[in-house]
């Protein structure tokens, strides 16, 4: 992401929170960034166009924030501590933001933002799936969905008294709260031997597959950031095999069984490249504890 585009992004953020959607005009946004109005719509085609993007930025914030502390070691249950503590604390530090989108209902109801709400949603179940498979191993599968389920019911409640009633919420509180809860829904429905309500192929069916996937939120995060620092470091004239090898990377990921090989050898091809080494370190470690 270009630097302005991304000043571009944080000054919206500012606005939109503090002003609402429908009242901020592209002059503000503009004038906050210290640009003229046409310089704004060099990176962005309207105000909708960059609410849009302000969305993507924070999904892939998030998520990129996830992976960084998913590696910091610790027990499975601390490790997932770690991650919730994170998701929550993110939505609680946009609570000025999300009521504005309640309020204004300023998103657009189109394919694009339907197609980022459903991505959104998965990432966050998935989130759970892998985390509870960690800590509670195949006991938790037959429950996999009704746990996350559950979490996410309970866990909006707690946001919707903070973001429209102002009740102080902590994330690490939240978080620590969650999880002895799911300690709690496992214990019970193990010792009564529960028949789910809804099964993990349902739940496949209603928000797309969650239990086997070989592409997750994070590595689609991080592959994004390496196309990111690639255009903004280098154009295609000038590195060809940068973006051909960024590319078939791409592809091969997007794959249902990526071939091991060729998503390897293209990372270290990557890595020859110094702004995108750290990133493409971090994508060979990921692949590697998924045993891709």
């Amino acid at each position: 992401m270009k630097k302005k585009e991304k000043m571009i992004i944080e000054a919206g953020m500012k606005l939109f929170a503090s002003k609402g959607y429908n009242t901020t005009s592209v002059q503000e946004i503009a004038d906050e960034c210290h640009m003229s109005k046409g310089a704004f719509y060099l990176y962005f085609k309207s105000k909708e166009a960059l609410l849009i993007s302000i969305l993507h930025y924070y999904y892939d914030k998030v998520f990129t924030r996830i992976h960084e502390v998913q590696t910091e070691g610790g027990t499975p249950k601390e490790a997932y501590w770690k991650q919730l503590t994170v998701y929550y604390d993110n939505i609680l530090q946009q609570k000025d933001f999300i009521k504005m989108q309640l309020s204004d209902r300023a998103l657009p109801l189109n394919e694009e933002t339907q197609q980022l709400a459903k991505q959104i949603r998965l990432a966050t179940i998935q989130l759970h799936i892998d985390n509870i498979k960690q800590v509670y191993g195949d006991a938790a599968i037959p429950y996999m969905a009704d746990l996350c389920l559950t979490i996410e019911g309970m866990s909006h409640v707690y946001f919707e008294l903070a973001i429209l009633y102002d009740f102080q919420l902590e994330a690490e509180e939240l978080a620590a709260t969650m999880i002895h809860r799911i300690d709690d829904l496992m214990g019970g429905m193990m010792k009564r031997n529960d028949h789910p309500l809804i099964s993990v192929d349902q739940a496949s069916d209603w928000f797309g597959p969650i239990y086997e996937r070989s592409f997750d939120p994070l590595t689609e995060s991080l592959l994004k950031e390496l196309r990111e620092l690639a255009e903004a470091h280098y154009e295609v004239k000038d590195e060809p095999d940068l973006f051909e090898a960024l590319g078939i990377l791409e592809n091969e990921l997007n794959k249902q069984k990526p071939r091991q090989v060729i998503v390897k050898g293209m990372l270290y091809q990557l890595k020859l490249y110094t702004p995108l080494q750290p990133v493409s370190d971090s994508l060979l470690r990921i692949l590697k504890e998924d045993h891709l």
